[in-house]
């Protein structure tokens, strides 16, 4: 890069700044590429019960972290090239992430209820059928109810008419009207962590303060919301950021045009 031969101290300045700006990229697109990793690592619970709804955003966190990685090498590469070509490069580049930025911010806010729909049919599947014959989804629903403090997904009755209810477990015979998991009981009013004595307390739904009545869908509904709102702002954040990009690299650009110590090729 030939800083110290340019004349006009200005074009100098907006060099720099336009290759801190593409540091800042670096340092956001390796968050959000973090965090979409992180939650494609630590997602046992809610990948196995919703997966088809919860990888969607992890998944867009992956791709947006690496076109930011991806477009701050650009960006440096074109103020320290003295190569005008890469610079409008990098300048198409910007504008084609910025379009997927914005999608992205747009899919958080406007897609929530049709995820929400999908997510409601995979855990309804998760109770009534799944969790007697699939372990890793009665894993998984026994970690959501029992953190969560929830019971079945609209609530504890949903599971009278599970699988799971009408063939019984290994814990012995299922008694009616409204027979749950262990992992419903409420170990706070218990008074102990002894699913036994939770369910003789509870008594078939005799006392249902001794468990948890809620559903889970609604948590998991907050969650989803948080989620992909939190992904909408930073595709907001990110449109930005973009948007000043571009606006330093077309001034860039232009002064540059005519000056002997930067060049097209």
């Amino acid at each position: 890069m030939k800083i110290s031969t340019y004349e006009d101290k200005g074009i100098a300045c907006a060099q720099y700044v336009l290759i801190f700006f593409n540091l800042i990229l670096w340092i956001i697109g390796g968050i959000m590429l973090g965090m979409g990793i992180y939650f494609h690592v630590h997602s046992d619970v809610y990948s196995t019960l919703t997966s088809e709804t919860y990888y969607i955003g992890a998944n867009l966190l992956i791709i947006g972290g690496c076109l930011l990685i991806v477009g701050g090498f650009l960006g440096c590469g074109a103020a320290l090239w003295d190569n005008q070509l890469a610079l409008l490069g990098f300048i198409f580049y910007l504008v084609i992430s910025l379009g997927l930025e914005i999608a992205t911010a747009v899919f958080g806010y406007q897609g929530t209820p049709g995820l929400e729909r999908i997510a409601l049919k995979h855990m309804t599947q998760d109770v009534q059928t799944k969790y007697f014959n699939m372990p890793n989804v009665r894993t998984a629903m026994d970690r959501l109810q029992s953190t969560r403090h929830c019971c079945g997904y609209n609530n504890y009755q949903n599971w009278a008419s599970s699988t799971w209810a009408k063939n019984g477990t290994i814990e012995g015979t299922l008694k009616p009207p409204y027979p749950v998991p262990a992992s419903c009981c409420n170990t706070t009013m218990v008074g102990s962590n002894s699913a036994t004595k939770c369910m003789e307390l509870y008594n078939s739904g005799a006392n249902t303060n001794y468990i948890y009545t809620a559903g889970c869908f609604q948590r998991y509904k907050d969650d989803i919301i948080m989620f992909m709102y939190s992904i909408a702002a930073f595709g907001i954040g990110v449109s930005l950021l973009q948007i000043v990009g571009i606006m330093l690299s077309f001034v860039l650009f232009f002064s540059l045009s005519g000056s002997q110590g930067y060049k097209y090729i």
